[in-house]
């Protein structure tokens, strides 16, 4: 991922929060897996040498205690999804209106 700086600082441009269909998770996408063990499959991926264990337990801690973790989870929570159902029922009416003509 490139970097830049604006007035000293560092900046990172993190991408997607979801990855491209069929392409694997990379970098914060991998927060948004939602099961531990497919996260430590995919951190570990790139690099043989990592240990497993520390891997997991690194993980774990930066979910319960980092505050960021916590905020990627509540934007995937309330990511609109593309699945969206609507039924349209012709037997039924909207709130405060009634079956029928109306006659003027």
């Amino acid at each position: 991922m490139p970097s830049f700086k604006i007035q000293g600082q560092i900046y990172h441009r993190t991408g997607s929060l979801l990855p491209i269909p069929d392409e694997d998770y990379k970098f914060l996408q991998i927060y948004f897996i939602r099961n531990s063990a497919r996260e430590v499959d995919q951190r570990c991926a790139h690099n043989n040498s990592v240990k497993r264990s520390i891997v997991e337990q690194l993980q774990t801690f930066f979910h319960q205690h980092n505050e960021l973790v916590a905020l990627f989870t509540t934007a995937l929570d309330r990511m609109p999804s593309d699945n969206h159902k609507i039924v349209i029922r012709a037997d039924k009416v909207p709130v405060g209106q009634y079956a029928g003509r109306r006659v003027s």
